[in-house]
């Protein structure tokens, strides 16, 4: 199911350094860790959803589920796009960060602890990065 997540990891010979204007810098390392952070996240969130599908549940299980598949899917995306060095992959971080904070809220009322801490480290990292994207 999360085969081409892994493979995203086995193309890393071309990678920019992120320059600011201020001349900080977010290198190779942390970009490579954001990358990680969003598979994780990915991962995290399909398998709570699949966990929803296996339970009988309401309406609202539902819409949970379909929230899950949705940040997870914005995860993948933004690990591609970071991974493929995208000249929008700030933009894609950007969005990538307000899904998943969105997600870990909700996943924090459903009582789901592990999905919430998943998407607010990938929210972080996400947010980090697009804050320093020229």
């Amino acid at each position: 199911m999360l085969g081409g997540g892994f493979t995203l990891l086995l193309n890393l010979e071309r990678r920019r350094t992120v320059v600011q204007d201020t001349g900080n810098q977010m290198g190779e390392v942390e970009i490579q860790q954001c990358i990680q952070d969003c598979l994780k996240c990915n991962t995290v969130c399909l398998q709570t959803a699949e966990n929803y599908q296996r339970a009988e549940g309401d309406r609202a299980k539902f819409e949970h589920i379909s929230m899950l598949q949705d940040c997870a899917e914005m995860c993948m995306m933004a690990a591609h796009f970071m991974q493929h060095d995208s000249p929008l992959y700030g933009f894609v971080c950007q969005t990538c960060a307000l899904v998943c904070n969105h997600c870990a809220g909700e996943c924090e009322l459903m009582g789901e602890t592990d999905c919430a801490n998943a998407c607010r480290a990938c929210a972080w990292c996400c947010d980090q990065l697009a804050k320093l994207v020229p």
